[in-house]
């Protein structure tokens, strides 16, 4: 791994020192491609607009964000930025200089990488919804996949090269992150597929029922598995931690330390995501699909943004003395949020309509 390493090294100088002017840019990148962000921001925003979509897409980022968080303990790899100050391949030969920006400093060991699954499953998804509306409005353009497709392409590039121009990611770990988000994406949502919500088809109410008891025993397994690893490599001798103090050691500035790129805050947000995903993602979500007549987009607007600000407030407001309490509550928050989002803000923005939607049925 060290000469892996050593070369992934040279190649990041490339792209810092060929790059030099475009940091501006790849902070762009990468803050659109964090996985965080992408989960706080682009999810809403979804929902607001097509209720299935962004149950695909919060499953998608929930489940990819635990595997990747999850692999991230299992692989238990460097991050070039702290590699090439700790490593002894260097002795006796020059030692790389690599630069160090506000994006650098995370905490989590570094393969895979979760920025570019991440930027992999959304941009695959953003294909998938194209074809989706094509197709059900009945406005198929034959060539627009020859000019989505460099874009897309050209896009996942970008982010690649904005990892390792942060020097936070090695290429191999980028590749990797690409690959597990090129698969989740397609895999996960023909098992959640339109119009259906499920690949099965629900007949019943036994069904719906079973159905939502098979994704909640599935969302309770992630967060076993994510126990048994954390406490695996404690029984192991390995402080599932230690990546943290290598990023205090070697951040030019700790004050660019944040705790939501640890993986344990990833594994707890993804963990209540998928929980509260499994809960209420059912086949009623889909008259909330993007063509509907019956729902006012203003008012989802408006309420999905009064839920956000409400959770957004009590999260800030969690006390961090005690881990337990922070995570925990972190948790319950994070649960509520799919409910919010995906149930209860379209309900409200088809309430003006449900008397109209009544006459018609009778």
């Amino acid at each position: 791994m060290e000469q892996l390493y050593a070369l992934g090294v040279s190649c990041i100088e490339w792209v810092q020192n060929w790059f030099e002017d475009s940091e501006d840019f790849f902070e762009i990148v990468n803050h659109l491609s964090n996985p965080h962000y992408v989960v706080e921001v682009l999810f809403p925003l979804v929902s607001i607009v097509d209720s299935v979509f962004a149950a695909q897409l919060l499953l998608c980022l929930a489940f990819g964000g635990w595997l990747n968080a999850v692999m991230k303990w299992w692989l238990l790899e460097e991050r070039p930025y702290w590699w090439v100050r700790e490593t002894t391949f260097y002795t006796g030969m020059r030692r790389p200089q690599l630069r160090q920006f506000g994006q650098t400093c995370e905490t989590g060991p570094g393969s895979p990488s979760g920025h570019s699954a991440t930027a992999a499953t959304v941009l695959l998804l953003i294909l998938m919804w194209i074809s989706h509306i094509m197709n059900d409005r009945k406005c198929y353009i034959w060539w627009w996949k020859y000019a989505i497709y460099p874009v897309i392409a050209s896009a996942l590039g970008a982010v690649v090269l904005a990892r390792m121009f942060v020097a936070t990611h090695f290429p191999h770990q980028c590749l990797l992150g690409v690959l597990i988000g090129s698969f989740l994406a397609p895999a996960l949502c023909i098992y959640v597929s339109d119009p259906y919500i499920w690949k099965s088809g629900i007949k019943s109410d036994a069904d719906t029922r079973r159905a939502i008891l098979w994704h909640v025993v599935s969302a309770l397994a992630t967060i076993a598995v994510s126990i048994v690893t954390y406490f695996s490599l404690k029984l192991c001798g390995v402080d599932p931690q230690w990546t943290i103090q290598l990023a205090f050691r070697w951040c030019e500035s700790p004050d660019d330390i944040h705790v939501s790129t640890t993986p344990m805050f990833a594994l707890v947000q993804c963990t209540a995501n998928l929980l509260g995903w499994a809960l209420c993602v059912t086949p009623a979500v889909a008259q909330y699909r993007h063509y509907t007549k019956n729902r006012s987009l203003i008012i989802s607007a408006f309420s999905a943004a009064i839920f956000l600000y409400g959770v957004k407030a009590l999260q800030e407001n969690i006390s961090r003395n005690n881990a337990f309490y922070f995570y925990s509550m972190q948790f319950l928050l994070n649960a509520i949020k799919p409910a919010l989002l995906l149930r209860l803000a379209p309900a409200i923005a088809m309430w003006p309509y449900s008397r109209q939607i009544k006459n018609k049925v009778a």
